[in-house]
């Protein structure tokens, strides 16, 4: 098992760097936190989402560095909402699913699923330029991602081309069953899993929460400083891209 309490003092340590702090919800007993960082409402806002999948710990790790480390001199161009550890029960057990035994990532039509009720409640209402998913691939032998934009330019290509000079990227022309080209999946909406809109990217895409939603898949078989910094490479080079640099 792992030390949730590990998140919990560096989430809670932000708060000196003048990160807002937001326990959003409490599930089996253990906080989901939100940071945020950037108080100007009219700045476009970053929404990055880590630890959906319990057994993906680099997601939460990259989360983490990043509010620790990399979102400050991003503050006179963007907002940043993050949620480090969605399933903190799964983070705690090394396992994907919740404690119901639940992939919360393909559950957003439940209503019966605590993460999702503080997901749909954290969403509510908001509008996010961006949002990045950090997840991990047990199988991959490199780095993927999938890109859903509408009406701006993708940003995929030119993060996995520069995420190859921190970690090998996934070069299969199909990858989980999608099309992909150079680690890039443009993924089918109309796949029935995805038409049936229960999962979580999915929604926020489909529902214009979003116009721009990338799922950052790192290869578990890599080290975890090497997972960590292809997250935040892909976080770089994206939000290089939404603001044209």
């Amino acid at each position: 098992m792992r030390d949730y309490n590990d998140i919990v003092r560096r989430t809670e340590a932000l708060s000196q760097r003048g990160i807002g702090i937001h326990v959003l919800d409490r599930i089996n007993g253990l906080p989901v936190y939100c940071a945020t960082s950037g108080n100007d409402p009219t700045l476009p806002a970053i929404y990055i989402n880590g630890g959906t999948h319990g057994d993906e710990p680099a997601g939460t790790e990259g989360a983490l560095v990043f509010l620790e480390t990399g979102c400050t001199q991003w503050l006179d161009r963007f907002r940043f909402f993050v949620i480090p550890c969605l399933n903190p029960y799964g983070y705690v057990h090394n396992t994907r699913s919740n404690a119901q035994d639940v992939d919360i990532n393909w559950a957003f039509l439940r209503e019966d699923v605590p993460e999702i009720g503080l997901l749909k409640r954290f969403i509510r209402g908001r509008k996010f330029a961006a949002v990045m998913d950090l997840h991990e691939d047990w199988e991959s032998p490199g780095y993927y991602l999938y890109e859903q934009v509408r009406g701006l330019p993708p940003a995929g290509p030119r993060i996995t081309k520069q995420v190859s000079g921190v970690c090998p990227l996934n070069t299969q022309p199909e990858i989980e069953g999608e099309t992909a080209l150079n680690g890039v999946i443009f993924p089918n909406l109309e796949v029935e899993k995805r038409r049936l809109g229960g999962g979580v990217p999915i929604v926020l895409f489909k529902q214009s929460y979003t116009d721009r939603l990338i799922t950052s898949e790192t290869p578990s078989t890599m080290a975890m400083d090497v997972r960590v910094q292809a997250h935040l490479t892909a976080l770089e080079t994206m939000f290089e891209v939404h603001s044209g640099g």
